[in-house]
């Protein structure tokens, strides 16, 4: 086996080996969890046999999956009474106005007893601080928001509106991310802020932060349990 291969290997194996650890310990067999906004969390939810329901303004992105969806902005939830055991926010706070972050877990605590929520840490290495910098300012350019906070700033809301934090930890990356799939990465992302109009100069800073060929890992990720009291 050749090195590059050797290197994507041991990095996807380490992708599978943080899903693992993200979950692990997280019962959500048999439950009604609402997933707010689909993704790579949607799918994980229905191999670990929860009964989801997405929330997506979006409904293109959901058009592969047979599940439930409700079709509307989180903030704009049109139920306010506990249908589901879970509310899982999975990699979706961040994209939403911290000004709004408590009204968000509030609407989640009339509809769920409990609470999950897997963030993105900002600790990492300076490639990566440096990439999300150059993210959170394309998002800024189009209006959207890309504001990472740390573990306890979630725990400090979650307490505000009135959630018992019952498990907290961060999971670890231990591989750098492959040039080749950086690559790929990077390229999916450009295109991508193009359709949505993304200023030229965010995208042409990330052409140049590509350029560089950086080392780079994932930003550490906090996952945090709350139970409404």
């Amino acid at each position: 086996m050749n090195r590059t291969l050797s290197v994507s290997k041991t990095y996807f194996e380490d992708v599978k080996r943080v899903q693992n650890e993200i979950w692990q310990d997280i019962d959500v067999r048999d439950k009604i969890v609402i997933d707010v906004g689909v993704g790579e969390s949607t799918k994980k939810l229905i191999e670990l046999g929860a009964r989801v329901v997405v929330v997506e303004n979006d409904p293109q992105r959901i058009k592969e999956l047979n599940v439930p969806i409700i079709i509307c902005d989180f903030l704009n939830f049109p139920f306010q009474t506990r249908i589901a055991d879970i509310v899982v926010f999975y990699f979706t706070l961040h994209e939403i106005n911290p000004n709004f972050h408590a009204s968000a877990l509030s609407i989640a605590s009339k509809i769920a007893p409990q609470v999950i929520i897997v963030e993105p840490f900002p600790h990492g290495c300076p490639a990566y601080e440096e990439f999300a910098w150059i993210w959170k300012n394309a998002m800024q350019s189009i209006g959207r928001f890309e504001e990472y906070k740390p573990l306890n700033y979630w725990e400090t809301i979650l307490k505000k509106v009135g959630f018992k934090i019952i498990s907290r930890k961060i999971v670890n990356w231990k591989v750098n991310i492959p040039s080749d799939v950086l690559e790929d990465i990077v390229r999916v992302t450009i295109e991508d802020w193009k359709k949505k109009g993304v200023s030229e100069i965010w995208i042409d800073t990330l052409q140049k932060f590509l350029e560089k060929k950086p080392k780079m890992k994932w930003s550490d990720i906090a996952v945090i349990v709350g139970l409404f009291l």
